[in-house]
């Protein structure tokens, strides 16, 4: 709740609430002086009516003396109620002679031996009148014989220290609003408004516009916290610059790695294709000769008129068996050639066009027979038949070959016979590719790491981190795709890959 209160509603509450303590204290203090004055007057009075008593009583011993001293001090202040003498053990006078008689306190001559005068709190009597009550020795000899009691009518001191105190309590309003206004205006001006300026400055320097030092016309404190921002600010800004430079530097070494990964790719793809063309090439190059030297042979018999039938018969078998064996390889070649081409175009140059998934991707295997062979495991592609994307197919030559070549690398042994498959699934405007193997799995550890650039755990081998963060950036990026991977160990590892059917970005 208190953060909520801005910091001038904050001061001004606190000023407040400070101000109304002490003022409060103040009129206390105020009324508490005023109505120890008037106690003090009572005090006063009574003190001179006790010294007239004591000396009348101490002249005359006459009780009827002292009787006719409060009928005339009664009838000379209307604000007496009431006096008293009080002897050891009952009433001797009083204003009220009903009470003539009546036992005194026991407790009341006990009292007076060690005080002067005694005032009891302010009450109010049955009639409702405040009224003050006032008791004081009487002596003789300097020995207490008696006590004087006296009840006065404070009504008019009560009104006054009322009225005092409202006044009291108006004035300090009064000072407090007036206050209260003076300092809201003072922290307006010389805290609040340069503050605001300065968090005008910041929201500008967060969004991005042409920053301009704060001028500010305030007090020292302020202005010391304007310069450290104005500093702060330039040092930003040379900083900003510094990391957009080096930013720079970064993705340009990073897209350099890249594509030299991609290269390097490309090369071990050529030179796989390569050796896997010389056979079929070298079978049908082996097969032309032979059939060159049986031509040969046959062309000798027919100019020396020793050819036979049988002769004919044979060499027509022996080129019909040799360009068969001819034609069978130089198709294989030519199949190798073309989808060497096509896959080899698609990662080269980032063209998209409309393509189906499956069949290209069991163009890209042939390819990558050359690695394949070399090992004991097997890849098999599952889905229907047909499903299209139109996007660019060279990132998905380069996505399948990292994962084989992944799981090659990093799941298998040399010796182990794995199984890698690859599932193709249509939903709706999305293809959800599923890639898997079932070889030593990841501890989650890596799993949390493996899209991370340069982050590899065949550091030893020659890994250089690139191959999953290719991937990654291909999915999301080049596809527009997701990519999430899940692998416990022991148990192999499993890509799922979202692409949309239509990707133009």
């Amino acid at each position: 709740m208190l953060r909520t209160i801005s910091l001038q509603k904050r001061i001004v509450i606190f000023v407040t609430l400070v101000t109304v303590v002490m003022m409060s204290v103040i009129v206390s203090f105020d009324s508490y002086s005023l109505q120890r004055s008037v106690e003090e007057t009572y005090v006063s009075q009574l003190n001179g009516m006790t010294i007239a008593i004591n000396g009348r009583y101490e002249e005359s011993h006459s009780i009827e003396d002292v009787q006719q001293i409060f009928d005339y001090i009664q009838y000379k202040n209307n604000d007496i109620l009431e006096l008293t003498l009080y002897g050891k053990d009952e009433i001797l006078a009083s204003t009220n002679r009903n009470r003539i008689g009546q036992p005194s306190p026991p407790e009341m001559m006990a009292t007076m031996q060690d005080t002067d005068i005694h005032v009891a709190h302010l009450f109010e009597n049955e009639n409702g009148i405040p009224t003050g009550l006032l008791t004081a020795p009487m002596r003789e000899d300097g020995v207490t014989v008696g006590a004087i009691e006296m009840l006065l009518n404070t009504s008019e001191n009560a009104a006054l220290i009322k009225k005092r105190i409202r006044f009291s309590v108006l004035v300090g309003l009064g000072i407090t609003l007036l206050l209260l206004a003076v300092l809201s205006l003072i922290i307006r001006k010389l805290l609040i408004h340069p503050l605001l300026q300065i968090r005008q400055a910041a929201v500008s320097v967060r969004e991005g516009a042409p920053y301009t030092e704060i001028p500010l016309d305030a007090s020292l404190e302020i202005r010391e916290v304007a310069t450290a921002f104005n500093d702060m600010v330039r040092n930003l800004e040379g900083r900003y610059n510094e990391l957009q430079a080096a930013m720079g530097t970064i993705q340009r070494t990073q897209k350099q790695l890249v594509e030299s990964e991609k290269m390097g790719a490309l090369g071990s793809l050529v030179a796989g294709v390569s050796h896997e063309i010389n056979t079929p090439i070298g079978i049908g190059v082996t097969a032309a000769s032979f059939m060159e030297e049986k031509s040969k042979e046959f062309l000798a018999l027919y100019q020396d008129n020793k050819m036979k039938r049988s002769d004919l018969e044979d060499y027509l078998s022996v080129v019909r068996e040799t360009t068969g064996m001819i034609q069978t390889n130089l198709q294989r070649a030519s199949e190798l050639i073309k989808s060497f081409k096509q896959v080899a175009v698609d990662r080269s140059v980032e063209t998209k066009r409309t393509f189906a998934v499956k069949e290209y991707i069991q163009e890209v295997l042939i390819s990558l027979q050359p690695n394949l062979k070399k090992t004991k495991h097997h890849v098999v592609v599952s889905g229907p038949d047909g499903v299209e994307l139109y996007s660019d197919p060279g990132a998905i030559s380069q996505i399948v070959t990292n994962l084989i070549m992944n799981s090659i690398i990093h799941a298998y042994t040399p010796n182990d016979e794995g199984t890698i498959r690859i599932s193709i699934e249509k939903f709706q405007k999305f293809v959800n590719l599923t890639y898997s193997d079932d070889g030593r799995g990841m501890q989650q550890e890596v799993v949390d790491q493996i899209f991370n650039p340069f982050f590899t755990t065949n550091r030893s081998g020659g890994g250089t981190g690139l191959g999953m963060h290719i991937v990654y950036n291909l999915v999301t990026q080049s596809l527009g795709g997701t990519i999430d991977c899940e692998s416990q160990v022991g148990l192999g590892t499993t890509f799922r890959i979202r692409i949309p059917t239509l990707h133009k970005g």
